[in-house]
């Protein structure tokens, strides 16, 4: 009898313990800030003649799952640690239903500390960065991954002023793990990416002067960043961009202009290759001030590209990190390099949460000896040196969104693709139009 009367005495007291250690513990929560928050995203996408070759057995069907969990807990008023998983996969892409792939990862995880020395604020650790429309620093939403980095970012916003400085390493060629204290020279080899990002903003416009600093020095084969692959690449991206709206917002306007120069490796007679690139962006619509808010827009797109493959100077525009899918076609047959595109949008907003949108492209070479460039900037086709058109085709897109119980958004898109001249002439065997539908379901919370 007291065995049964001192066990559950301690019983009891233990309860009363774990109670009293609960409530301390959620005090200390509470005399702090921890926020909780993810993403789940599911998405169908449909693909058909993508190659132009309605005889091959390419129709493409497949849903893509993303799933994004963060952790954000404010140690101090000034110092915050933020931590995002994130679990990418396609339906039915492991070997069985009881096998571990392994697609989880780090997305973002950084340190945070604001007010380091007056109105500076300085980010350690994985992170996504992006800039203006993406066009070549962007997060790459749309992919089933997408995008971050890591490094360090310093951010001094004196308003209206604000100035992000960042030194980021995309990518370290070599399999060292920091345990060789050797650490030879190959594993030194890797993508380095710094720039300063300048933002000044008025009351209806914003000037957005920036330099970007792309050090590449992975083998030929390995580095992803561009095409040709140049190992010793130092590729400096000067430029700007403008945005605003007036007539009571009603005119929206973007322009943005960059230029390239540096150096890579020897492609002609000298032991390297200067590089001169440059691309343009300039994007303005009317939205209407009646009932479901239509808007009309234009945009005029081109990126330089290289008239000699075998001369000492390279001009193919580098499309950098960015969110191409934003602006050249949902079907991402275009990038940011050699390249024009003539855009007009037409728009309706039938409510505050929702949206409907058709898009019409007219793509083009803007050097007619180089290659046509897919939306990663890798060579979707290799231009034959007998090549006189520029003609790549036509594109026409349809996407419509509505948001349900106020955190899942429903999406859906068509794209179809009529080639051009360009097609149809080198590679006559590869010249049927191209179909592509996507429906999206996401939940944020």
């Amino acid at each position: 009898m007291r065995r049964i009367f001192l066990r559950a005495t301690f019983t009891v007291l233990s309860m009363i313990w774990v109670w009293k250690s609960f409530e301390r513990a959620e005090a200390a929560l509470d005399a702090q800030v921890v926020t909780i928050g993810g993403e789940v995203r599911e998405r169908y996408e449909f693909r058909d003649n993508a190659d132009f070759n309605s005889n091959a057995s390419d129709t493409l069907s497949f849903v893509g799952s993303r799933i994004r969990l963060h952790l954000g807990y404010e140690v101090t008023p000034d110092i915050t640690f933020f931590f995002q998983i994130q679990d990418s996969r396609l339906f039915g892409s492991e070997v069985s239903t009881i096998s571990n792939e392994k697609n989880l990862d780090l997305h973002q995880g950084y340190l945070k500390i604001t007010n380091l020395a007056g109105p500076v604020t300085m980010i350690l650790g994985r992170q996504e960065i992006f800039f203006g429309d993406h066009r070549l620093v962007g997060h790459l939403g749309w992919s089933n991954v997408g995008r971050s980095f890591d490094g360090l970012r310093l951010t001094y916003n004196p308003a209206p002023l604000r100035f992000d400085l960042w030194a980021t390493v995309p990518k370290v060629f070599g399999t060292n793990t920091g345990a060789d204290p050797a650490f030879t020279g190959s594993n030194r080899d890797a993508q380095q990416f710094y720039g300063l990002y300048t933002t000044v903003k008025a009351r209806i416009v914003s000037l957005e002067p920036y330099v970007m600093y792309l050090r590449d020095t992975g083998p030929i084969g390995i580095s992803q960043i561009t095409d040709p692959l140049a190992p010793a690449q130092n590729r400096v991206t000067l430029g700007s961009r403008i945005d605003g709206k007036v007539v009571g917002q009603s005119i929206d306007f973007t322009g943005e202009v960059a230029y390239q120069t540096g150096s890579m490796n020897a492609r002609g007679t000298t032991p390297k290759s200067d590089i001169s690139a440059y691309a343009l962006a300039i994007k303005t619509g009317y939205t209407f001030p009646v009932m479901f808010k239509p808007r009309v827009g234009f945009e005029y797109d081109r990126a330089s590209g290289d008239d000699n493959s075998t001369d000492d100077e390279f001009k193919t525009f580098e499309n950098l990190f960015h969110t191409n899918h934003l602006h050249y076609g949902y079907m991402d047959y275009m990038a940011w390099r050699n390249m024009q595109d003539l855009r007009v949008s037409l728009g309706i907003k039938p409510t505050k949460v929702s949206s409907i949108s058709l898009d019409y492209h007219l793509f083009s070479l803007a050097e007619k000896r180089d290659n046509w460039y897919r939306a990663s900037g890798q060579v979707f086709r290799t231009t034959p040196s007998t090549n006189n058109e520029t003609d790549l085709g036509q594109e026409i897109n349809l996407v419509a969104y509505t948001m349900l119980k106020e955190k899942l958004r429903l999406e859906a898109g068509y794209g179809h693709f009529f080639p051009g001249d360009y097609v149809k002439v080198n590679f006559p065997t590869a010249t049927d139009d191209s179909d592509f539908l996507y429906l999206q379901a996401t939940v944020s919370f």
